[in-house]
C-alpha cells in the first residue's frame, strides 16, 4: 500500500522536503564540532609525540659528553649546555619531528647531570636529565573550551611535558663520598 503525500490532509510535497534544512543545521553543528575535536587532539597528540622525541634526542646528546669534576669549569661546562639546549630546539622546531608551529617562548627545560651509586660496585656513574614543558596553544575556540581547563589553567593552551634520563658511559668513579653534585644548566 503506497501513501501520497498530498493524498494526506495539511501536507504538501513542498512542506515535507522542507524538513531536511533544519534536520541539517542540527546534525552538521555536531558533526563539525566532533571533526574539529577529532582535529585538535590530533594537532596535541602530535605536538606531545614531537616533544617526547625532541627530549629523548637531546637526552642521547647530553649522554655522549664524558663528564668529569674538570668539566664544571664555567666555560665548559656552559659549551656543554649550551650545545644540548640548542639540540633540543633544533629538535622541536623540527618540520618533520618537531612541534608545529613551535616558538621557544612557550618552552622551558631544566638540563642536569646527576653521580648515582651503584648499589651492585658502590661506584659512581653519571645520569644525565632533560626535562621540557611546552604550552601548545588551542586553534579551535569551541574545542578550546573544553580541552582548556584539563591542565588546571584556563590559558588558551594544554601544558605538555616530557623528561628523560640516560646514563652516562663515564668510567666508573670511587670515592668515599659522594663527587661534587654538577651544576644544572641555565
Amino acid at each position: 500500500m503506497t501513501v501520497r503525500l498530498a493524498a494526506l490532509p495539511g501536507l504538501s510535497r513542498h512542506r515535507a522536503e522542507g524538513q531536511a534544512l533544519p534536520e541539517f543545521a542540527m546534525v552538521a553543528s555536531i558533526f563539525f564540532l566532533m571533526v574539529f575535536f577529532v582535529i585538535e587532539l590530533g594537532l596535541v597528540f602530535a605536538a606531545q609525540n614531537g616533544l617526547v622525541d625532541s627530549v629523548r634526542n637531546a637526552a642521547r646528546r647530553a649522554a655522549t659528553y664524558r663528564i668529569n669534576e674538570q668539566s664544571f669549569d664555567s666555560t665548559v661546562w656552559n659549551q656543554i649546555c649550551t650545545t644540548i639546549a640548542e639540540e633540543l630546539d633544533t629538535q622541536l622546531g623540527d618540520d618533520r619531528t618537531g612541534i608545529v608551529g613551535f616558538n621557544q617562548v612557550n618552552r622551558t627545560r631544566v638540563i642536569a647531570y646527576e653521580w648515582q651509586e651503584s648499589s651492585v660496585s658502590g661506584k659512581y656513574f653519571l645520569v644525565a636529565s632533560v626535562s621540557a614543558t611546552y604550552h601548545n596553544p588551542l586553534h579551535v575556540p569551541i574545542v578550546s573550551a573544553i580541552l582548556d581547563a584539563s591542565d588546571g589553567a584556563v590559558d588558551g593552551g594544554l601544558r605538555l611535558s616530557a623528561s628523560e634520563k640516560m646514563r652516562v658511559e663515564n668510567p666508573a668513579l670511587e670515592y668515599a663520598s659522594s663527587p661534587t653534585t654538577p651544576p644544572t644548566c641555565p
